[in-house]
């Protein structure tokens, strides 16, 4: 720079990288084109973390109830930028007065109802969840009623069911949110994490119907 020689693009970027700033900021914009070259560098950082994360949970990593809202602050509630952790996360319709049950539009495959509930799909949902008592399903049907006053809820479950003969008792902690879909409709979408687990009971062959 004290030399007057032109900077590399790619120097740009790292400089933009490593002090936190738009990489506009190097740039003698007109203030028209500033506004759309700043919303564009948002979305290339954006589109960026969320290679990154996607890698990251591949490899293992623990996806969190912090970063789920941290997510859904980010991103407005929109469901964009969420191949990190999609397969981590139940989506449902929106529930209707009249409904006695979630009705899901997916379950993600590493998501907790998935792993912990057995369920491999929206039919195995409504066989086994459509099978618990009903204090538990209004239980979590209650969360999602909740989304029509505030766009998030998080609270501390607790399951103790029998599934396939085997009792499943633990703890989780579950993110329900209000999102908006791709084609603009509202969503529901559940991200849960197990917090406890009773490993003993889970493994002992229970005299009981299946679920």
């Amino acid at each position: 720079m004290r030399n007057n020689r032109e900077i590399p693009a790619s120097s740009l970027a790292l400089l933009s990288a490593g002090l936190c700033i738009p990489i506009q900021f190097f740039f003698d914009l007109p203030g028209g084109n500033h506004a759309s070259a700043a919303k564009l560098n948002r979305w290339r950082a954006a589109d960026a973390a969320n290679t990154e994360h996607a890698a990251c949970s591949r490899a293992g990593f623990n996806v969190t109830t912090d970063h789920i809202l941290d997510w859904f602050h980010q991103e407005a509630g929109q469901l964009q930028n969420w191949e990190w952790f999609e397969d981590q996360v139940d989506l449902y319709e929106p529930l209707e007065p009249t409904d006695r049950i979630m009705h899901p539009i997916q379950i993600g495959k590493r998501s907790a109802a998935a792993e912990r509930l057995m369920l491999a799909g929206n039919r195995d949902f409504y066989r086994i969840v459509g099978s618990f008592e009903e204090k538990i399903i209004q239980r979590a049907m209650q969360s999602h009623r909740m989304l029509e006053e505030v766009p998030y809820i998080v609270t501390d479950e607790v399951l103790d069911v029998i599934i396939k003969g085997l009792r499943v008792r633990g703890g989780y902690r579950k993110v329900t949110m209000r999102v908006t879909g791709p084609q603009g409709a509202p969503v529901t979408a559940v991200f849960s994490k197990i917090t406890w687990l009773d490993t003993a009971d889970n493994v002992r062959e229970m005299d009981c119907v299946e679920a």
